[in-house]
């Protein structure tokens, strides 16, 4: 007796389906008996598709197989066979302030976070040792807050400032800035957020407490389905996934009003750019974090960054349009070079480079060394914070540029730089808190 094709194919189907439940199940249960190799908890930016991605490269590197990942919301599991033995990496992606959370109560060994580690945190944790150091802190990648609009909404340009007073309420209705006479709908994230503390930081100073008029969002994808189907909305989210909104041009300092491209996000010169982070505890060792954490930074590592949609931290060279109002010096070199995607920076505004600069100087070193730059020219170029005194801001940029100088000769080998100091020129914001580290700089050029 025939049995029908369509009866074959949903028979098929259905052992298709019991398969796939069995499997699942087996995950599961394998995930309860595996060796648990290292933790990860903390920023949703993050942990949503970058980390998952270098786990899983990171765990195929060392000889893995099996390697399969199963989801429930923001929580993550990785498993795998290593060495005859199953293994399993959880991450728990419900925000920045959670990570520093799960490494004070020993939940987590790595901490995931889009902003840097608070003072109050750092505090909270200094019984483990130093998390403001460069044996805890690693910064991973670069990404940057776009603001969107709906795409009918004529506004297209906005200041720091004028962020603020729409998220503070003293500017209320689209009109009052060039657009439709409608209510403005501010979109925020909750203040477990770190895209919220990074918001809050650019664009007030510090963490600020929610106007009741905002409309709390649970996490990136409600703010983009939110700013595609609501014409009063206004919402910030990752550059990763901005992709295809209306997206504003911020302005802040002296610089001219852009929007965030994967050039200017690397040199970090716009003003929503933001450090992506993971920290581990300095006083405790365990190999597998230091090795996940070494490929994370190698060359493959930061190629997956790429690949996620967010900007890596291995430099390349961009063509900058000179500034009309530039330096004689300075304006010859950006017409006849290029500037790298290294800025060197001071740790808190003092005279120390600070941990990203520390590695950088690795990343710079291996740039040169490679056979086709080995005849370009390097000039590092020092800025410094406006001061009352032009020929005081002139010496700190001065120094500023002396410094990276002087640890590429001595840590590097590297002594066949020049300098060039431009004072207080071209400062990337006016704010007087963050003045001291946003605008005292060494970029690189290269001819």
């Amino acid at each position: 007796m025939g049995i029908h094709r369509g009866a074959i194919q949903i028979i098929s189907g259905a052992i298709f389906t019991v398969a796939a439940l069995l499997l699942g199940s087996l995950a599961h249960a394998n995930e309860g008996t595996a060796k648990t190799l290292f933790r990860l908890t903390g920023s949703n930016t993050i942990g949503a598709d970058l980390a998952p991605a270098l786990v899983k490269d990171y765990l195929a590197s060392i000889g893995a197989s099996d390697i399969h990942q199963r989801s429930e919301g923001e929580k993550h599991w990785i498993s795998a066979r290593l060495q005859n033995e199953d293994i399993v990496v959880p991450i728990i992606a419900l925000g920045s302030s959670t990570g520093f959370k799960a490494l004070d109560n020993g939940s987590a060994d790595i901490g995931m976070a889009s902003r840097r580690i608070k003072s109050s945190e750092a505090t909270a944790l200094v019984r483990f040792g130093d998390f403001t150091g460069p044996q805890a802190e690693h910064v991973i990648g670069l990404d940057a807050l776009v603001v969107a609009v709906h795409k009918d909404n004529p506004v297209s340009q906005l200041s720091v400032a004028q962020l603020a007073d729409i998220y503070s309420g003293r500017i209320r209705n689209w009109a009052q800035l060039g657009g439709p006479d409608l209510p403005i709908r501010p979109l925020h994230r909750d203040m477990e957020s770190g895209t919220r503390a990074t918001f809050d930081e650019e664009v007030f100073g510090g963490s600020r407490a929610a106007a009741p008029f905002t409309y709390e969002v649970s996490g990136n994808h409600e703010t983009r389905a939110l700013v595609e189907r609501d014409p009063t909305a206004i919402g910030y989210l990752p550059f990763a996934d901005a992709d295809g909104l209306h997206k504003v041009a911020i302005k802040s300092g002296d610089l001219a009003a852009v929007v965030p491209d994967r050039g200017i996000i690397a040199t970090e010169d716009f003003p929503l750019t933001r450090r992506l982070y993971l920290y581990r505890n300095p006083g405790r060792y365990h190999p597998q974090v230091d090795s996940f954490l070494h490929f994370v930074e190698s060359r493959a590592g930061q190629q997956i960054v790429a690949d996620t949609g967010f900007i890596n931290l291995t430099p390349v060279a961009v063509k900058v349009a000179p500034y009309t109002n530039a330096p004689d010096n300075y304006r010859e070199l950006m017409e006849n070079g290029s500037r790298l995607s290294i800025s060197f920076r001071f740790a808190d505004g003092s005279t120390e480079l600070d941990n990203r600069a520390l590695r950088d100087l690795h990343r710079l070193q291996d740039f040169m060394a490679v056979e086709e730059n080995r005849h370009l020219s390097l000039t590092l170029v020092g800025f410094s914070d406006r001061k009352a005194n032009a020929n005081i801001a002139d010496l700190i940029s001065r120094f500023r540029a002396l410094k990276v100088q002087g640890a590429l000769l001595r840590d590097h080998q590297m002594g066949d730089s020049q300098i060039m100091a431009v004072g207080a020129f071209a400062p990337l914001t006016a704010d007087s808190e963050q003045g001291p580290v946003k605008n005292s700089r060494v970029e690189v050029w290269i001819n």
